[in-house]
């Protein structure tokens, strides 16, 4: 059918009603569209180029159509929504395109539209492979991209940014081993990964060219991966090699029961009292109680802050013992993109009941609509963009360097947890559970019995740790428990002066 469109009638336009003709006025009439099929209106202004129209389906689309030689061409010229940026000019700039591309079709006897995607293939930058992948990883179905695994990729494009205009089909196996050889020698970690996210990007927009390829009934213009030369080559560490590495380095160093897991405790549970690390001294003892990382536990909410809908979407603590499971935290879309529950055990319940408290008298001081409000770990600043509390590398730095422990980092915590469980025997099952292992037979969904074999073991850990610290265990133990023999509380050291300006006598 043909009408001379204007913005008014295209918005009006629905799939479910479709036009059947002109009345005597010379308003369109509609009918239902039984089946709901696609249907086009062509437009029969004199400034529309011929076969210039709406597409109308679950979007409205602008078309143009063109017969060369025989074959029919309709490409699309963009989706009604993006023109109506500029109102004044929308259906003007419309036409305008579609001339355009009518010419390019009659001179190149071709859909401009499959030209284009055939270009871009062709001429496809690292940067532009990053972009794409990056969106991928965003809005694909399945497990879309984490907050920090996003962070990850974005690290990686960055030390890319000297070829981030590089075509890809330009690098050459060569140059991509020497500029691997450089990164390797001084930080080999982040190389690797930097390099395997670079692989990967390349690998999917490959994967989308072939696809178009395929549609298009043409060749893929964009054929190999150049950083498959580090595979190829061997370059990348094995597992076995890398495990060498850390353990010759010491780069992982979880705390020992018999050396510095008591020492460290004693030390951080004295650091609470001064400097205002109460916060930050809680975040590091419950990880090491939970055996989390630090982006599981960090963003936790009080439950009971929470209406119902919330609670699904947003890891929380809940310490209601009148719950059906009893007090547990809860992770929402952990590392390997499922949710995980654990049990707390009296000692960590204890201590959050503490944090409750903290809480409530910081809602009071800064106000109960401050964003902090909700927070197991409010942000020591009220300006914070999160928040919540989340970086502990100099409070860590500090409690390592009293307790005259060499190195530790914050998953060290949870590699401490992992060494406990493996000295406690506990059984393979129950550690993937705590650890939330990426592995088929681990969900959040437990039957009663293994839910209670949980709580059992959690509280059987919890006790294990915080026996090597009998002050710290003598503080949190429920009332009914014997006292442990303790040594003197550890004497924290003065807090330094922050540098800057000496203060004006008067």
């Amino acid at each position: 059918m043909k009408v001379e469109l204007t913005m008014a009638l295209i918005k009006r336009l629905r799939l479910e009603m479709k036009p059947i003709g002109v009345d005597g006025k010379g308003e369109l009439s509609f009918a239902e569209n039984v089946g709901l099929k696609d249907y086009i209106l062509y437009d029969a202004s004199q400034e529309a180029p011929p076969g210039f129209g709406v597409r109308v389906s679950k979007k409205k689309t602008f078309i143009i159509r063109r017969k060369v030689l025989g074959k029919s061409f309709m490409p699309t010229v963009g989706n009604v929504a993006d023109f109506m940026a500029d109102t004044k000019s929308a259906l003007a700039n419309a036409r305008a395109k579609a001339a355009k591309m009518a010419l390019e079709i009659v001179d190149t006897k071709a859909n401009p539209n499959e030209t284009a995607r055939k270009r871009s293939a062709a001429e496809l930058t690292l940067g532009e492979a990053f972009s794409r992948y990056r969106h991928h990883l965003v809005t694909r179905t399945q497990r879309p991209a984490s907050k920090e695994t996003l962070r990850v990729a974005d690290r990686a494009a960055r030390k890319f940014e000297a070829w981030e205009g590089r075509r890809i089909k330009e690098l050459t196996p060569e140059e991509i081993e020497a500029r691997f050889a450089l990164g390797a020698k001084e930080f080999p970690t982040a190389n690797e990964q930097a390099f395997r996210w670079a692989s990967c990007a390349v690998k999917w927009c490959m994967g989308m060219e072939e696809l178009d390829a395929a549609t298009a009934g043409r060749d893929p213009l964009l054929r190999a991966n150049p950083f498959n030369i580090l595979t190829l080559g061997k370059l990348f560490r094995s597992r076995d090699q890398i495990e060498a590495e850390r353990e010759e380095k010491g780069k992982r160093n979880p705390l020992t029961p018999s050396k510095t897991l008591g020492s460290f405790l004693e030390v951080a549970w004295a650091k609470r009292l001064v400097n205002d690390n109460e916060t930050g001294v809680h975040y590091l003892i419950l990880m090491l109680l939970w055996g989390c990382r630090k982006s599981e536990h960090a963003p936790c909410k009080w439950s009971e802050l929470l209406v119902d809908s919330d609670r699904r979407l947003a890891s929380h603590v809940v310490l209601d013992r009148d719950d059906p499971i009893g007090p547990h935290v809860f992770f929402y879309r952990t590392k390997n993109g499922k949710s995980h529950r654990l049990p707390i055990a009296p000692m960590a319940e204890a201590l959050l009941r503490r944090r409750q408290e903290s809480a409530a008298e910081e809602a009071a001081r800064r106000g109960f609509g401050a964003k902090s409000r909700n927070f197991v770990f409010p942000a020591r600043h009220v300006n914070s963009k999160t928040g919540h509390y989340s970086d502990a590398t100099a409070l860590l730095d500090a409690l390592r360097d009293e307790a005259g422990i060499e190195k530790l980092t914050r998953h060290d915590l949870r590699r401490s947890f992992g060494s406990m469980m493996a000295s406690m025997n506990v059984s393979e099952g129950v550690r993937k559970r705590f650890f939330n292992h990426s592995d088929a037979n681990v969900t959040e969904t437990y039957t009663k019995a293994e839910w209670e074999l949980l709580r059992d073991w959690m509280a059987r850990i919890e006790q294990e740790i915080l026996s090597k610290a009998p002050n710290v265990y003598n503080a949190l133990k429920p009332v009914d428990w014997p006292m442990l023999p303790a040594p003197e509380p550890h004497v924290t050291r003065p807090a330094k002066r922050r540098a800057g300006r000496p203060r004006t006598r008067g």
